[in-house]
């Protein structure tokens, strides 16, 4: 049995490289959950999982992806939100922003307060939007005092 493969950055580039193969990766993976939610959309409107036989479309996308039912309504919840906040969602698409943040954001951001949130987390680790998330209701800015019951 051979020895687990060093990523070829690594081997000739040292940390940097390492360092800059994981940062394009992370914005690829962002662009590709953004496409992943538009796909799951439109196979949902379209029914896709009843052309192909399927009990139900959180069975197809488990069967298709391995996804928990709870993800693949949770992913469904994040694209539908997005539909509505270009901001939020150029944010994923480019690859500024991860998909477990937007999550977050999806959660207490609308439309009027989208960017305000999108400066609030820049440069935060996800402990820190979720702290940040946390106590908010949907329509809130960073700035609203915190509801107990939130």
């Amino acid at each position: 049995m051979s020895a687990p493969s060093v990523g070829a950055a690594a081997k000739g580039g040292g940390w940097r490289a390492a360092h800059e193969a994981l940062t394009r990766l992370a914005r690829s993976r962002a662009a590709l959950d953004f496409e992943e939610g538009e796909q799951l959309r439109a196979a949902r409107l379209l029914r896709v999982h009843e052309r192909l036989g399927f009990g139900s479309f959180v069975e197809y996308i488990e069967r298709l992806f391995g996804y928990s039912p709870r993800l693949t309504l949770e992913k469904l919840r994040v694209a539908e939100a997005l539909g509505g906040m270009p901001a939020l969602a150029d944010a994923l698409r480019s690859g500024r922003t991860s998909w477990s943040c937007l999550r977050e954001l999806t959660r207490v951001a609308t439309r009027g307060t989208e960017r305000e949130w999108l400066e609030a987390v820049r440069g935060k680790t996800m402990r820190e939007v979720e702290g940040l998330v946390s106590g908010h209701r949907l329509g809130d800015s960073p700035s609203s005092a915190k509801h107990a019951e939130a």
